[in-house]
This record gives C-alpha cells, structure tokens and sequence, in this order.
C-alpha cells in the first residue's frame, strides 16, 4: 500500500507531466505558425465532435476541425475552430482556456501532425 506522502508525490508527477505536455502542443503549434487538422473518432466527419460547456453552463455540441496558435499581447494562446455547433453550421475560432482540461487533452491527442 502506497503512503499518502507517495500518493501526492505520484500526483504531483501527473501534473507535471500534463504541463510539459500542453506547453509541448503550445511550442509546437507557435513553430509550425499555421493551422492543423484535428481528427475525430468518426470518419464520416471532418474533425471531432464533443461537448462542452456553452456560456450558460450548457452542454453545447460542437464539431472541432482545426487547431492554430495566435500570438497576442500576453504571449498567445491556442485556439479551436469549431464549424458546427449543437449539429448547425457555424464558423468560428474560441480560445482552448474556456473548455475544461479534459477536453483540451482529448483536442490536443487528435491533432494531425505533419511535421
């Protein structure tokens, strides 16, 4: 049986890994200066479909077919373009910060790398 003192260091660890990996997505997406496809799970759809949390804490569902970084004053951040939302088509870019860790992990799994 692991002690606590182990427990905490194990998720310490986690976190530590988790940010090494998501700074890893922003570098290279700020190198590359342009746009990457995201794969989803369906073939019949040009990117990934999941649920997030809309601007009323409703889950909204949205179809995310690209991925880019885009520098600003603070450095820059990585955003989605999500081309359908709740199944109708929409066209626009939304900063990953506002969706939980969970599915920016899921996002960042799906990129399609060609370098």
């Amino acid at each position: 049986m692991k002690t606590a003192k182990e427990l905490n260091e194990l998720s310490k660890a986690i976190g530590k890994a988790v940010c090494t990996y998501h700074n890893a997505i922003f570098d290279n997406l700020k190198e590359s200066g342009k746009e990457h496809n995201v794969q989803g799970d369906d073939e019949e759809e040009d990117g990934l479909r999941i649920d997030i949390h809309g601007r009323h804490n409703d889950l909204v569902n949205v179809l995310v077919d690209r991925v880019r970084f885009r520098p600003n004053d603070g450095g820059g951040v990585i955003e989605i373009h999500i081309v359908e939302e709740n199944y109708e088509d929409c066209d626009y870019w939304f900063d990953v910060n506002f969706i939980g860790s969970d599915d920016v992990d899921y996002i960042y799994e799906m990129i399609v790398w060609d370098c």
